[in-house]
């Protein structure tokens, strides 16, 4: 390479930058292609100026520039589509000592340049390992598994969760529930486990192979990639299409059987014929617990549970089995939290005084992880129904099968996959403040303030639970009654003494 213009022989010198070589004389400007290293020599470059503190800023003679310049004018080069000019100002920034975050920032941009798979992944990689919980990232590794399509990525914000349908929406398949003998129709039966004919009493096993019915109601019952599910449209609609029927009364809606033929609304009671039941665009759920009461079986245990309390004369509205939504959360990553302590200076103990108090600011993370937070996808009964699904014992759950809802209506959820994550963050944190000493390892801390940025949701479920509903009347005034459909556990309200009451307000009841 010539150190002379090519234009009028002077000598050629390199600007600050260290990027291009300019006459002085005539102007000329020759640019300096640079072989771009491959994504694994760039990380270990980094990874050992990190190591051992070198100046590479120094070296270049690039100068003093903030991480978040330098970060600016990556991503405005890398969004112009200049790869060349991106990567520059994104390697200087990693260059310059950037924060954990930032460093993750910068990483995932550079994932943007680079077009080999191997070094998307490496930059991914690099992003995570700074900062667990960078959604981007997250996001870009299901991409490159294949667990996640770059076409099916939505902007949330511009989704309408009742109006965003497939362009070739999948109509409900006919699902018949007939005796193989004698054609009569087939119920589902209590035991969890078989449909039964009303006329011949022929009994079909769910868990022959033979009977197994690919349901357009959920797929299987394993847990789904959260980043994935909320990239996508899923996580913000409803994109199954499902029969469903509302109340009227209430404006709850009621995903409903193939033969469905009528319904009671739990809450207020009407009844309808499901003639006029519609398709809806549902998630569809990927686990059940099935039905183990029958009505008999609930009516005798709230009977039980009211002699019990001695409430007297009660009037009964009809019992209503139905199957309630739920979704649960496993949630990692770590919570950060901040306060102060109070220490005691001892300055004037020598002369036999109390010394003075002085306020010390601490703070401090810790990692967690938290499997199955359960978050009802219904906002009725909000004081009962956390309280029962507590009683549910999850370890029977079975993959989602449509002729379940043979009998039972399910309610639709009502609260969406985005918004019941962030309600299973506020109950972690609604535990940590109610427990500090986890969070503080014993330190008694004062104005304490957590912070959820890096708490991770890693994966859920949407999940359907047995619950029989009733309403009763005693001394004027209407109660509730929830019973465990597995279990026969009831959670309800009842009327009480002035102990009676005292004691439940003292209890948050």
């Amino acid at each position: 390479m010539s150190n002379t213009c090519p234009e009028c022989n002077a000598p050629l010198v390199f600007t600050p930058d260290g990027r291009v070589r300019l006459c002085e004389r005539c102007g000329y400007k020759e640019t300096i292609q640079k072989k771009r290293p491959s994504a694994a020599e760039l990380a270990r470059t980094i990874t050992f100026a990190r190591r051992y503190k070198t100046k590479s800023n120094d070296d270049t003679g690039r100068g003093n520039v903030s991480v978040h310049s330098l970060l600016g004018m990556g991503r405005s080069a890398a969004k112009a589509g200049d790869k060349d000019e991106a990567f520059y100002y994104l390697e200087w920034a990693l260059r310059a000592n950037p924060s954990d975050k930032q460093g993750a920032q910068i990483w995932v941009w550079l994932s943007q340049i680079y077009d080999q798979p191997e070094d998307k992944r490496i930059c991914l990689e690099q992003a995570i390992a700074r900062h667990p919980t960078n959604p981007l990232a997250r996001r870009g590794l299901a991409i490159l598994d294949g667990r996640l399509q770059a076409e099916e990525i939505v902007d949330p914000n511009k989704v309408k969760a009742d109006t965003a349908v497939a362009d070739q929406p999948r109509a409900i398949s006919p699902e018949q529930f007939q005796c193989p003998r004698c054609a009569a129709r087939m119920n589902y039966t209590p035991d969890g486990r078989s449909l039964a004919c009303n006329f011949c009493g022929y009994t079909q096993s769910l868990d022959e192979p033979d009977s197994h019915i690919q349901s357009d109601y959920g797929i299987g019952g394993a847990e789904q990639d959260f980043i994935a599910a909320l990239a996508t449209a899923r996580g913000h609609t409803q994109p199954v299409e499902s029969r469903a029927f509302q109340c009227d009364g209430c404006g709850v809606e009621f995903v409903l059987g193939p033969e469905t033929l009528s319904v009671t609304c739990p809450y207020c009671d009407s009844v309808y014929v499901t003639e006029a039941a519609e398709t809806r665009q549902l998630h569809p759920p990927q686990a059940l617990i099935p039905f183990n009461l029958d009505e008999d079986e609930a009516r005798r245990a709230v009977y039980a549970w009211l002699k019990q309390h001695k409430v007297e004369r009660a009037r009964f509205s009809p019992f209503v089995g139905i199957y309630l939504p739920l979704w649960t959360f496993d949630i990692g990553g770590s919570l950060n939290w901040r306060g102060y302590v109070e220490e005691n200076s001892g300055e004037d103990m020598f002369f036999g005084g109390q010394g003075q108090t002085q306020r010390r600011p601490v703070s401090g993370s810790k990692a967690i992880f938290y499997d199955d937070v359960l978050v009802p996808a219904t906002k009725k009964l909000p004081r009962l129904l956390p309280k029962l699904l507590e009683t549910f014992d999850y370890e029977q759950l079975v993959g989602y099968d449509g002729r379940y809802l043979a009998d039972w209506p399910a309610e639709r959820y009502q609260l969406t996959l985005a918004d019941a994550s962030l309600q299973a963050r506020k109950q972690i944190i609604r535990q940590m403040r109610r427990n500090p000493d986890r969070l503080t390892s014993g330190q008694p801390v004062q104005n304490l303030t957590i912070s959820s940025g890096d708490m991770l949701v890693e994966s859920f479920k949407l999940l359907l639970v047995p619950v029989w509903i009733v309403h009763y009347k005693a001394e004027d005034k209407v109660y509730h009654a929830l019973i465990n459909g597995q279990t026969g556990e009831i959670i309800g309200t009842r009327p009480r003494n002035v102990l009676g009451r005292l004691m439940s307000w003292v209890k948050g009841d």
